[in-house]
Formats: structure tokens, C-alpha cells, sequence
């Protein structure tokens, strides 16, 4: 009896090691723009939150703001996603919490605009990192989990601009591609899963990113529609809800990828190119830089390389 009785003792504490962490809602670039927005729509719905940005200030501010207003549990962990490292944190950050990724939002994002063989070469893979190989990693990392268990999700905020090619944001746009390519692909891989996953794709959202970018006084920012963060989280929530795999947040959106497919690339570009062009506050167009200016990333002058965001003086 008393061997028995110790059995069941021990049996009941691996039982305790061994409980299932909560689930959590993962959210990348969560402290500004869309993927703030976001946080707000999952907390408002009772969803406990793990938030991932590279600022903890803001991340500490974020997360008390959203569990005084929702009453809901908000965790942080603060990382570069556009490294290797950076991405490991979010995984060691759930164990630490004891949680796991019950939904991940790939929202991190970063964009330059101007010529291409004018921009810093640390700046292009940073985009590329941050935008298409982290949003990689962290669902190779998660998906697995999320389909042993039959249920998650994972919503990929991608762009408009990634259904075609964008002169002067190319790097940007190509990367927005992958994103839309990947969740396609994806959502059809885990079709009858429990699983499912979606990508956001807003146009023109009233961000300070385009003028991170040097790109507020492009012919895009100043003609096309405008929508703002909340809007656009709060549509991009709903429709992930309903397992919408694409989401276009407007009609101009929808307006725009339709005619797309009817349009040749011979007309496509160069109207891209018109609309995407860098330019100053009095609408003279960027020029690219003499070779001579050009340095690559140890600050040493050769062809092909150098900053390009933002406008440079008229000629």
C-alpha cells in the first residue's frame, strides 16, 4: 500500500511538470502602426498576449495600456527578428511565461525607398530579414505545434504592394510577395488541419513608415487612399476570424489587385514607377547618386551602393 500510495505521489508530480502552457497570442511590431492596432482587437476579445518589438519602453507601455483596458494577460519579449537570435527569443520568451503560440501575427516590417543601387547594403537585408525570413522562421517554428493540437492560426501582414513589381521600393515589395506566396501555399498545406492562416495585405496605411522610408512626399502617398491603423486591424481581425485567406482592407485594394491581372507589366511598371518615385516636399524627383557618393556598409566609397532613402536636392 505505501508503495502504491509514493507511486501515485510521484505520478501526480510529473503531472504538475508537465501541465500544458496557455495559449498565447504571438504578435511582432507590436508597439506602433497595424500590429499595435492588432494587440488591441485579440486583447479586446480576451486573448492573452506575448508582444515582440525591439523597443522596451514602448513594449512596457503597450502592455500595461492593453491589460488596464482589456483586464487580459500581456506579456513582452524584446528582439531583432531580422536576426537568427532574435527569432529564438520568442520561443525562449513563451517558455519563460509558460505559454504557447495559440496564433502568431508576423507583423514586423521595415521599408526604404529611393534606388536601388543607391540604398545601404545592411539596409536591404535588414528587409529582407525582418520582412520575409523571420516571417519564415517564426511560422516553421509554430506551425508544427499548431497542427499536432488541430487548432491556431497564423496571419501574415503582408502588402498591396506585393502583388506586383514597385519601382524604388523593390526590395519591400518583393519581400511583401514572398509573404503572399508563402500564405497561399500554406493555407492550402494545412487545409482541414484546425489550422488556418491568412495574410493581411493593406494599401496605404497613415503610419510614420513611408516617411521612415524618405517616401511621404511620393505621388502613392499623396493620391491614393488613406486608412488608418485601427481600420485596418479591425477588418484584417474579422476576416482572419472567418478564415478569409487574402484580406484587401478597402475597395481601391480590391480594385487595385483586380485590375492588375489584366494589366501588362509593360504599362504596370512604368505606372508604378510614376506613382513610387521618390520626391521632395516641392515634387522634384530624386536622382540617382554619382558613383563617387556611393559607400558600402564599412563607409567606403565604391560603385553601387549607398543610402538612398529620402529625397535628395534638386539639380
Amino acid at each position: 500500500m505505501i508503495a502504491v500510495q509514493q507511486s501515485g505521489s510521484a505520478m501526480n508530480e510529473t503531472n504538475k511538470r508537465v501541465d500544458p502552457a496557455a495559449p498565447a497570442v504571438v504578435i511582432t511590431g507590436a508597439t506602433q502602426g497595424v500590429g499595435k492596432a492588432l494587440a488591441h482587437e485579440f486583447a479586446r476579445d480576451g486573448y492573452t498576449l506575448l508582444l515582440v518589438a525591439r523597443d522596451e519602453a514602448a513594449l512596457a507601455a503597450t502592455a500595461s495600456a492593453l491589460t488596464k483596458a482589456y483586464n487580459v494577460e500581456v506579456k513582452f519579449a524584446t528582439a531583432d527578428l531580422s536576426t537568427l537570435e532574435g527569432c529564438a527569443k520568442v520561443e525562449e520568451a513563451l517558455r519563460r511565461h509558460g505559454l504557447y503560440a495559440d496564433i502568431l501575427v508576423n507583423n514586423a516590417a521595415s521599408m526604404t525607398a529611393g534606388f536601388f543601387q543607391d540604398a545601404d547594403p545592411a539596409t536591404l537585408r535588414k528587409i529582407v530579414d525582418l520582412n520575409a525570413r523571420a516571417v519564415v522562421d517564426l511560422t516553421r517554428r509554430f506551425l508544427p505545434d499548431m497542427i499536432a493540437r488541430r487548432r491556431g492560426g497564423i496571419l501574415n501582414v503582408a502588402s498591396v504592394e506585393g502583388f506586383m513589381p514597385v519601382p524604388y521600393q523593390a526590395t519591400y515589395a518583393a519581400a511583401k510577395a514572398l509573404v503572399l506566396s508563402l500564405t497561399r501555399a500554406l493555407a492550402y498545406e494545412t487545409m482541414g488541419t484546425g489550422v488556418r492562416v491568412s495574410a493581411l495585405a493593406p494599401g496605404a496605411v497613415l503610419t510614420d513608415m513611408h516617411a521612415k522610408a524618405g517616401a511621404e512626399y511620393s505621388r502613392y502617398v499623396q493620391l491614393f487612399p488613406v486608412m488608418n491603423a485601427e481600420d485596418v486591424a479591425r477588418i484584417g481581425y474579422r476576416k482572419f476570424m472567418r478564415g478569409r485567406k487574402i484580406i484587401l482592407t478597402s475597395w481601391f485594394n480590391r480594385l487595385s489587385v483586380f485590375a492588375r491581372r489584366f494589366t501588362p507589366d509593360l504599362l504596370l511598371v512604368p505606372a508604378m514607377g510614376w506613382l513610387f518615385r521618390v520626391r521632395d516636399a516641392e515634387g522634384n524627383l530624386q536622382l540617382p547618386r554619382a558613383p563617387a557618393e556611393r559607400k558600402d556598409g564599412s563607409g567606403h566609397a565604391r560603385a553601387g551602393t549607398s543610402s538612398g532613402d529620402g529625397p535628395s536636392p534638386p539639380a
